[in-house]
């Protein structure tokens, strides 16, 4: 039985949530700790998703984390919340369950499987029931160290391969090397500089990077075959035909496309937030502000964890921010 904890105690309340593992796809754990902390029972509920209340503001949060790297159970020392998830974003979700708890009206979502491809996601089964009509502002609770991040980027993941001829190492020049051709083939990635792209005053960046690579069978034979994984970021639309433009001599395969989202700051709710929060930046990242946006409604990021810590080791949100973050959006729901 889970010890209740008194709020807004919202240092204990996050480090109660970061000491319950939920690596994505083993999240029940913690989606049990959450019906069993908020008030009053979920509009919807189907295991991956709650939501609860209503009203035209959605608090959203995922409670999924990366991978553990030996940060787990975690601490509280020097002023901040240590441990996996700390910032990303189980600080964000403690500060919604405060919230509901203290009697903030709006409507408070929790979710699972945001750390991995948007094709696992459960929330388009929530959009599907419509149970989110009427709502005009989605603020997403992920790390922005208690400034608006707006918008967000899109994120296409591919695999680019290149072919040759095998052939004995010992003579190679009877064979094409896949690998040489992967070397050469890439060299107008490695010479791109990043792109910046101004909408509404925020200059987002679009950048493309290698971040995996492989090929060959063994030390004697010439490979016949060498790919790499790539990774682009955009808010333009058309990034496949740019990657495929870009890097003509390889055969790209799209593996997944996340959706870039806009700032959406002309959102009246938004302009109320902003008076609270004066700071705007653009969200160097994707969130799932995006899958808001492509159901009509208007979503930015704000949130308690620190950027700079987000899935390191030494993961950590400042109680400072905490403090902050909820006080904000006590403010802004009232």
């Amino acid at each position: 039985m889970t010890v209740a904890v008194p709020s807004p105690d919202l240092a204990t309340r996050t480090l109660q949530l970061v000491d319950v593992p939920s690596e994505s796809r083993r999240e029940a754990a913690l989606v049990d700790l959450v019906r069993e902390v908020m008030p009053g029972v979920p509009a919807y509920d189907d295991g991956e998703v709650l939501l609860y209340g209503d009203g035209p503001v959605v608090l959203a949060g995922h409670l999924d984390t990366v991978p553990a790297q030996g940060n787990i159970p975690g601490r509280i020392a020097d002023g901040a919340v240590h441990g996996l998830g700390a910032s990303d974003m189980k600080s964000g979700v403690a500060v919604m369950i405060e919230l509901a708890r203290a009697g903030a009206p709006g409507r408070y979502l929790f979710f699972t499987r945001e750390e991995v491809p948007v094709t696992e996601s459960p929330l388009p089964a929530l959009f599907e029931t419509g149970m989110l009509a009427g709502a005009e502002l989605a603020v997403v609770l992920e790390p922005t160290d208690c400034e608006l991040h707006a918008g967000c980027l899109g994120n296409v993941q591919a695999r680019i391969t290149f072919h040759g001829e095998s052939a004995h190492s010992a003579r190679p020049w009877t064979g094409v090397n896949a690998i040489h051709e992967l070397v050469r083939g890439l060299q107008p990635l490695v010479g791109r500089e990043p792109e910046d792209v101004e909408l509404d005053g925020l200059v987002y960046r679009e950048v493309v990077s290698a971040v995996r690579v492989g090929g060959g069978i063994a030390a004697n034979v010439v490979p016949a075959t060498a790919w790499a994984e790539l990774n682009a970021r955009f808010v333009r639309p058309g990034m496949e035909e740019r990657l495929r433009a870009l890097l003509p001599e390889g055969e790209i395969d799209v593996l997944a496309v996340s959706p870039s989202a806009p700032p959406a700051l002309a959102n009246a709710l938004v302009e109320r937030l902003r008076r609270l929060v004066p700071t705007v930046k653009p969200k160097q990242a994707w969130t799932p502000v995006a899958q808001f946006a492509e159901q009509g409604i208007d979503a930015i990021n704000y949130g308690p964890g620190a950027t700079a810590y987000a899935h390191r080791v030494d993961e950590q949100v400042p109680i400072g921010n905490l403090e902050r973050c909820f006080e904000t959006l006590r403010e802004f729901l009232a």
